[in-house]
């Protein structure tokens, strides 16, 4: 009687089959991660831009509702900006900047650009009818940006 077995070839193969399936399904595991990553990583920057744009909703409803007509933006002229929240104020604070700030998450940082909607090569922004504001979030090696016009608008009395 002979006993079946394995010859050294078949063992070959099967073992080059077995480990060609691990490698394969190593590499779909790092892409499938990869893009989780990517999704992570522009989830954030989506928030952060979301979240420039509500910050500067925010300062011209501040300045509209203390009836400050002359600055009714919060910025005085077209340009790039820093806006942040001041806890100790809660007042909205916008510093003029050429560069993205800190947003306190590493690797991201945001530009906020007001400019006229009516005449983008007008830079003073305190009689402007309406204003396009553009946040800009940068990570890594992208960029997100939304933008939006804001209009002036008065209180209910």
């Amino acid at each position: 009687m002979f006993k079946k077995a394995f010859t050294l070839t078949e063992g070959v193969i099967a073992l080059g089959i077995l480990t060609l399936s691990i490698v394969f399904l190593v590499s779909l595991g790092n892409s499938y991660l990869s893009i989780l990553n990517s999704i992570r990583q522009r989830y954030t920057a989506l928030n952060a831009v979301q979240e420039g744009l509500e910050l500067a909703i925010a300062l011209r409803n501040q300045r509209i509702e203390r009836m400050d007509s002359a600055n009714w933006l919060g910025v005085t002229g077209a340009g790039n900006y820093c806006l942040y929240f001041e806890t100790n104020t809660s007042r909205i604070v916008a510093n003029p900047s050429s560069q993205p700030c800190n947003i306190g998450i590493p690797g991201y940082s945001r530009l906020i650009n007001y400019s006229d909607f009516d005449n983008p090569a007008n830079n003073d922004l305190r009689n402007a009818r309406a204003v396009r504001v553009k946040s800009i979030v940068y990570f890594f090696r992208d960029r997100i940006e939304l933008d939006t016009i804001l209009t002036k608008w008065s209180p209910v009395q």
